[in-house]
């Protein structure tokens, strides 16, 4: 905490009344300190403000500069959690220079259930993804939009780096069906293929409704070169051929990549507990007892006994663990596991 040193200032008071300066005045005649500060700095401040109360559009009166940095906040990290919303942001990528949208718009959040997806959604949908060419990480509930190649609707974008999926559930109503007759062909094998060479962070958030091994969801992005962060998640007292290949494919996997960093596997209660005994916990489960041995092994892996359906303390698997939003979900997410497994490893925070 910085100290602050209170001196006595003695003011001496003119005799005649002298002409008050304005603001103008004022402004012309010195620099405003405020201006001067570095960028990150600024933006720190203004998000102060905006978590006490301060309208945005208070702020962004302030000065030329301050109202970019407001445009900065806003749309580092965005979220759309129903289908007004997602219209209304469909507007704005309409109305915004695509300048604007490359520049600004870097973490993207779409929590709205696939089945919700009438046509006009799809479209703006893929509208809204198109616009965003600056995009380094894509929050999403099922695979099934990463099949449609970003690539091929402005020639020259960004491919997103950072790709987080609330459960990895490839079949119907969970395909994303194209609805254009002219759209290219997906290849069978890696539907997500466009991805690969810059896929860096993969997370599948939730147990899906269907199994996927883990190199079957890895093959469905492709290669995958870059990799170096992945996060999947398995269910406790599941089908037991199913853990034996979750678990050995998770040793090859730490084998065959050298350059994955870091692996965060969930364990979640199972999905029926009345047919379980509800009084063994995720700890002692069979599954959580044969990763324990890979994680041992390796100190990549960390093990997290997940809360049901994927939510701990009433956040969202999107949220999870709770950070400041204007960190982007995902971020958040990785910087929390780097810490723990610095912790872990004995090099401190």
């Amino acid at each position: 905490m910085s100290t602050v040193t209170l001196t006595e200032v003695h003011i001496s008071v003119p005799k005649t009344r002298t002409r008050a300066l304005s603001l103008a005045l004022i402004a012309s005649a010195r620099s405003a300190p405020l201006l001067d500060i570095p960028t990150e700095l600024g933006l720190e401040i203004l998000e102060l403000s905006l978590a006490h109360g301060t309208p945005f559009s208070t702020l962004a009166a302030v000065s030329k500069a301050f109202s970019g940095l407001i445009s900065r906040i806003i749309y580092r990290n965005v979220v759309i959690d129903a289908l007004e919303t997602m219209s209304l942001f469909y507007r704005t990528t309409k109305s915004k220079a695509s300048d604007f949208l490359d520049a600004h718009i870097k973490s993207l959040t779409i929590t709205i259930e696939p089945w919700r997806f009438a046509p006009t959604a799809r479209i703006e949908l893929e509208g809204v993804i198109a616009a965003c060419t600056g995009l380094r990480a894509l929050t999403f509930v099922r695979p099934g939009i990463l099949a449609v190649p970003l690539s091929r609707r402005p020639l020259h974008r960004t491919l997103p780096s950072e790709i987080t999926l609330q459960s990895f559930d490839t079949t119907t109503p969970f395909d994303w069906e194209h609805l254009s007759t002219t759209a290219v062909p997906v290849a069978l094998q890696s539907p997500a293929a466009h991805l690969s060479a810059s896929l860096t962070h993969l997370r599948i958030s939730e147990p899906g409704d269907t199994w996927h091994s883990p190199l079957t969801i890895l093959h469905f992005f492709g290669s995958t070169p870059h990799l170096t962060h992945f996060a999947l998640a398995r269910r406790m007292d599941a089908n037991e051929a199913n853990d034996k290949v979750f678990v050995d494919e998770l040793r090859m996997l730490l084998v065959s990549r050298p350059k994955l960093k870091i692996l965060v596997v969930s364990i979640f209660p199972a999905q029926w507990p009345r047919y379980f005994d509800h009084t063994v916990s995720v700890e002692s489960s069979t599954i959580w007892m044969a990763l324990s041995s890979v994680a041992e092994a390796d100190k990549r892996v960390i093990l997290v006994a997940a809360g049901l359906e994927g939510r701990k303390d009433g956040i969202s698997w999107a949220d999870f663990p709770p950070t400041h939003r204007n960190l982007g979900c995902q971020s958040g997410f990785w910087e929390y596991f780097r810490r723990e497994l610095n912790i872990r490893n004995g090099e401190g925070s």
